[in-house]
């Protein structure tokens, strides 16, 4: 995904838990949309793009879901209040992982397996593989995703202004 990220976590947000999660743990589950997309800045500044960014600990889904674990442990241990966008942030990053999956490689079996496969293979088309991504029919799901997000999020405005919630 190159755009879709925030817009896909959002309406995943929206459809699993559209009036439970508070406004801090909305605001850490989409951080948590993004958060795993750091990692280009060691693609491009350290590792002089020598790895692909998705084989780092970043994009690696049992580290988020060990993280939420640990603050689901935390939640019902101790019951501190930042437990609850401490589980959004990493279910924010979980999403991303699903949705990085459907044209990315993504080691879900990780550390049992370092395979990964991308859901559809996008074949390089142009003289630039972002080229070729922009052209590949996965791109336009990106764009109906962000339409709809849109879409949903202005409704949900007009309603709040209305008295409802978020």
């Amino acid at each position: 995904m190159f755009i879709g990220h925030l817009p896909s976590t959002y309406l995943a947000f929206k459809l699993a838990a559209p009036r439970s999660l508070s406004n801090a743990a909305f605001k850490a589950g989409m951080l948590g949309a993004v958060l795993p997309d750091i990692d280009m800045l060691w693609f491009y500044v350290v590792d002089n793009r020598g790895h692909h960014h998705h084989e780092y600990f970043t994009h690696r889904p049992a580290v988020w879901l060990g993280l939420l674990i640990l603050c689901a442990l935390l939640m019902w241990s101790t019951r501190t209040r930042h437990a609850p966008a401490g589980i959004a942030l990493c279910a924010g990053a979980l999403t991303h992982m699903v949705f990085d999956s459907i044209a990315g490689s993504i080691g879900w079996l990780w550390p049992l397996s370092d395979a990964a496969f991308p859901l559809v293979i996008v074949q390089p088309t142009h003289s630039h593989w972002i080229l070729s991504f922009l052209a590949h029919w996965t791109f336009k799901v990106e764009i109906a995703v962000m339409v709809v997000a849109a879409i949903v999020y202005l409704r949900s405005a007009s309603k709040k202004s209305d008295g409802g919630c978020f």
